[in-house]
């Protein structure tokens, strides 16, 4: 494991853990926005709910592989140190 490794790995252990929320609240925005348009309802607090509400089923069935990524990547990062810092 190298320094560029090491930079690669942290943005994919960070895709892991974050992507999946993030393509949940652009799903759940654009839908709640569409169903918004159509119903003209304007309340502020419906696209809020249902995120929160998403966000928490998502980090409970999906929760453990997201947060795969990032152990996997501590364990190399902390194992490979040593290398790191001796060249």
């Amino acid at each position: 494991m190298n320094a560029a490794s090491v930079h690669r790995d942290a943005w994919l252990a960070f895709a892991q853990l974050c992507g999946p929320v993030i393509l949940l609240m652009f799903v759940l925005g654009i839908a709640i926005g569409v169903l918004q348009t159509a119903t003209q309802l304007r309340d502020s607090s419906l696209p809020f709910i249902v995120k929160v509400i998403g966000v928490a089923v998502l980090s409970t069935f999906a929760g453990p592989f997201m947060m795969a990524g990032v152990e996997q990547y501590a364990t190399r990062l902390l194992l490979a140190i040593p290398r790191l810092l001796h060249g």
